[in-house]
C-alpha cells in the first residue's frame, strides 16, 4: 500500500501479486465504447476464478491487458488496516512501476517475483513466484509465452515507481468519484460555487419560492416515469448484453474441439492426462507406456484445418502440446 502526502489523503491500495490473477484478451476490433467494456467484463467473469471480481484494465487498441482480483478479500484486507475501501484506490503493482519497452524482463516485487513479457510499452504476459524461479520454469514461461525457449535467467530488477498511474489505467473508479474524495478540491469547487451565490442573494431570496415550486412538479414527474425509466434501461442493456454475446462467438464448440482431438490421437497409445482450453488457445497432456515422438503429433494435428501454430514440451512423464483454434466459420467439420 502506498498513502499520496496532502490533506486529502488519497490512498493508492497496491494489492499483493500473489493475489492476482493476469491475462490478455483480444476483443473485435468493430466493438467499441460501451460495447467493448460489456463484452471484456464478459469475458473476465467466464475466466476468473472470484465469485466478486474486480479489475483494472490497460488498453491497446483491441487488446485489453487485465490484472483481476477477488474483490471481496481484499475490502476484508483494508478494513483490517484500518482504511475504508471506499478511500482506496486499488492499482496493480505493474501499473505503477515503470514499464518495459520490448521483451522479457523479471521483476523484484513487494511480495516476490514476477515474470513480465513487453511489448512496445504493453504488458502482454506476467507469472509470479515467491523468489527467483529455477531455469526450467523460466524456459516454460517464455516459451508459453511465445518467446524463444530460454533457460538463462536475466537480472533482476526493481523498476521506479510513479506518482501516478499509468495513463489510460482503467478500474471501476471514475474521475469524479476520485475529485470527491480530495477533500481540497471539494473545498476550493464549495467556496467558488457560494461566491456567485452569496453575490446574488437578494435574488435568490426573491425567486426561491418560484423555483421551489418548479422543482416539486419536476419531482412529480420524475416519479411517475421513473418505472418507463427504469425498464426502458434494463431492455437497453439486455439488448447490449445480447449483442456482445453474439460478437463474441468466434470459435468452435469445445466439444466439437475435444472430438476433433480425439479423432486425430486414436491411432496412438496415449492417454489424454490433462486438457485446458481458453478462447483460442488449447493445452493438453499425454501419457504412453511407449516412447512419443513430438513430431508425429505436431504434424498429425497441423495437418487439420482447425489447428495451427503447433508446438510440445514435456512435463515429467507427458509430452505437453500447445496450439490455437481456428475461429468458427460456420460450417461443418
Amino acid at each position: 500500500m502506498r498513502v499520496l502526502p496532502g490533506s486529502d489523503q488519497r490512498i493508492i491500495w497496491v494489492p499483493p501479486r500473489q493475489t492476482l490473477k493476469h491475462t490478455l484478451f483480444t476483443l473485435p476490433s468493430q466493438l467499441g465504447g460501451r460495447k467493448r467494456a460489456s463484452a471484456l467484463q464478459l469475458k473476465i467473469k467466464a475466466w476468473s476464478p472470484f465469485d466478486e471480481t474486480r479489475f483494472s484494465v490497460i488498453w491497446s487498441d483491441n487488446i485489453a491487458s487485465v490484472f483481476a482480483w477477488d474483490g471481496e478479500a481484499l475490502d476484508q484486507r483494508v478494513i483490517d488496516k484500518g482504511y475504508d475501501p471506499i478511500d482506496c484506490e486499488v492499482i496493480p503493482e505493474a501499473f505503477i512501476r515503470s514499464p518495459g519497452s520490448n521483451g522479457v524482463r523479471l521483476v523484484s516485487c513487494v511480495d516476490g517475483v514476477e515474470a513480465q513479457v513487453w511489448e512496445q510499452g504493453f504488458l502482454i504476459a506476467s507469472r509470479w513466484w515467491t523468489g527467483v524461479p529455477p531455469a526450467h520454469e523460466w524456459a516454460l514461461f517464455n516459451r508459453t509465452a511465445g518467446k524463444s525457449a530460454n533457460a538463462t535467467l536475466p537480472d533482476l530488477v526493481e523498476p521506479e515507481w510513479l506518482e501516478t498511474p499509468w495513463s489510460g489505467n482503467q478500474t471501476h473508479g471514475t474521475p469524479f468519484a476520485q475529485a470527491l474524495k480530495n477533500e481540497r478540491l471539494v473545498a476550493v469547487g464549495a467556496a467558488i460555487l457560494l461566491a456567485p451565490c452569496v453575490y446574488f442573494g437578494a435574488q435568490w431570496l426573491t425567486y426561491s419560492m418560484m423555483a421551489l415550486g418548479v422543482k416539486r412538479d419536476i419531482a412529480s414527474i420524475e416519479v411517475e416515469s421513473r418505472t418507463t425509466r427504469v425498464e426502458r434501461a434494463q431492455a437497453l442493456s439486455a439488448l447490449e448484453t445480447a449483442e456482445d454475446l453474439v460478437s463474441l462467438h468466434r470459435h468452435p464448440h469445445q466439444l466439437e474441439i475435444f472430438s476433433k482431438t480425439h479423432h486425430l490421437l486414436r491411432q496412438h497409445e496415449v492417454t489424454l492426462s490433462s486438457w485446458d482450453y481458453d478462447d483460442g488457445v488449447l493445452e493438453f497432456g499425454l501419457e504412453s507406456n511407449d516412447d512419443m515422438d513430438a513430431r508425429i503429433f505436431i504434424s498429425a494435428f497441423e495437418g487439420d484445418p482447425l489447428f495451427s501454430s503447433v508446438s510440445a514440451g514435456t512435463r515429467g512423464s507427458r509430452l505437453v502440446l500447445r496450439m490455437s483454434v481456428s475461429a468458427a466459420t460456420g460450417q461443418a467439420s
